[in-house]
């Protein structure tokens, strides 16, 4: 058994680690997944792991009512920006992180729904994780899967690390050891169709359901040759901190 474990919180069923949790498994983690919505309780510390990962979902990062876990979740986040443990975020994850420290999150008036291109920043470059986006990308923006209508602004003191369209946080980390993301770089062509049979969220001007599909489809050699860079980057991260 792999002594780098990784406990994910997942929201929502059809919202899961997919091939990123794959991609952490290759790069030598274990991967356990917590389902608060099927009952699994969050825990308080977390004993026994190298990092969290938070996953997305269709709820606003402020909405505890109905997801009455999620201020635990904002809790484990503050503290790992604070530097208690490595954290990786995406999307409602993200703005969980964002939420958590500070930042303002607003309501897009529409979604951003498909494939956008995106580019690294200087930040980015030189990021112990996102160093691995820049680096398979070189000069050229990177596509990424996009499926958000709340919109989150840099925490204070975050580095802006991904960004591009017109939700510039695509990718940010607070203190030495949180991540967040607005992307998914999780998703593939067949979860991407589920949230669009799921989710009653208006599509961007002059997109269908059809061209969203096929967008993700085309850039998928992509999409997966640089979020496994980014999976295996966190790993190795999470790695050479076992050996300080």
């Amino acid at each position: 058994m792999s002594e780098l474990r990784i406990l994910v919180i997942e929201h929502e069923k059809g919202a899961g680690p997919e091939r990123f949790g794959t991609w952490l498994i290759e790069a030598g983690a274990e991967v356990d997944v917590l389902r608060p919505y099927l009952g699994d309780e969050i825990p308080a510390a977390l004993d026994g792991y190298s990092a969290l990962l938070v996953l997305g979902g269709s709820a606003g990062p402020l909405e505890d009512t109905a997801n009455p876990w999620l201020p635990q979740v904002r809790d484990l986040l503050r503290r790992s920006a604070a530097g208690e443990f490595p954290s990786f975020n995406i999307c409602l994850g993200g703005e969980l992180l964002a939420a958590a420290t500070s930042a303002e999150i607003i309501r897009r008036q529409r979604p951003q729904i498909g494939v956008y291109d995106l580019h690294t920043t200087s930040a980015g470059e030189r990021d112990p994780v996102f160093a691995a986006i820049a680096r398979e990308a070189g000069e050229k923006t990177i596509p990424a899967v996009l499926f958000h209508q709340e919109e989150m602004e840099l925490p204070d003191g975050g580095e802006l690390l991904l960004t591009g369209s017109d939700a510039p946080v695509q990718g940010y980390r607070v203190g030495e050891f949180a991540w967040g993301t607005q992307f998914h770089p999780e998703s593939d062509t067949a979860q991407v169709a589920q949230w669009l049979s799921s989710d009653p969220l208006r599509l961007p001007d002059g997109k269908t359901n059809d061209s969203i599909r096929s967008e993700v489809a085309e850039a998928d050699a992509e999409l997966v040759r640089i979020n496994r860079a980014l999976a295996h980057s966190f790993v190795d991260f999470l790695r050479g901190l076992q050996r300080r």
